[in-house]
C-alpha cells in the first residue's frame, strides 16, 4: 500500500513542476532596452492562436521596427516585425503588443508579444505603438 502511495505521490510531483514549468514566461531585457528575451505566440488574422507560447529573443531597431529570433532545433530563425497595436487586455500582469512581418503578408499570421507591464521595454514599445492603443480584435 505505501509502495502505491509513493508512486502517486511522485506522479503528482511531476505533475506539479510541469505545470510550474509551463507557466514561468522569461523576462530579460539589456541595459540599453535594446536587446530583449520574451513570450510570443502566434495568431491568425481572426485572433485564434495558430501555435504554442515560444521564447523569442528581440532586438528594436532605430527604423521603429523590431527583429525576433525563434529557436528552432539547432538554428535560429529571425523576422523583422513592426508593432501594429497594444492590446487593452493584460494577462498576468503582462501586457500583449501585436506586431505584423515586414514586409506585411496579406495571408500570414500575426504575433503577440507578451511583455511584463514593470519593464523597461515597455515605454519603447509604447513609444513604436504612437501612444494609441489598438485592441487586437482590430488587429
Amino acid at each position: 500500500m505505501s509502495s502505491v502511495l509513493w508512486a502517486v505521490g511522485a506522479i503528482v510531483v511531476c505533475g506539479g513542476l510541469l505545470y510550474v514549468a509551463y507557466a514561468i514566461e522569461p523576462h530579460w531585457v539589456a541595459r540599453d532596452g535594446r536587446r530583449f528575451l520574451a513570450t510570443s505566440e502566434l495568431v491568425d488574422r481572426h485572433g485564434t492562436t495558430v501555435g504554442r507560447r515560444r521564447e523569442v529573443r528581440g532586438r528594436l531597431v532605430g527604423d521603429g521596427t523590431l527583429v525576433l529570433g525563434t529557436r528552432t532545433m539547432m538554428r535560429t530563425r529571425a523576422s523583422v516585425f513592426r508593432v501594429r497595436g497594444k492590446s487593452p487586455q493584460t494577462t498576468r500582469g503582462r501586457d500583449q503588443y501585436v506586431l505584423e512581418e515586414v514586409p506585411p503578408d496579406p495571408e500570414g499570421g500575426l504575433v503577440i508579444l507578451r511583455i511584463p507591464r514593470a519593464s523597461r521595454l515597455v515605454p519603447l514599445l509604447d513609444e513604436m505603438v504612437g501612444g494609441g492603443i489598438a485592441s487586437a480584435e482590430e488587429a
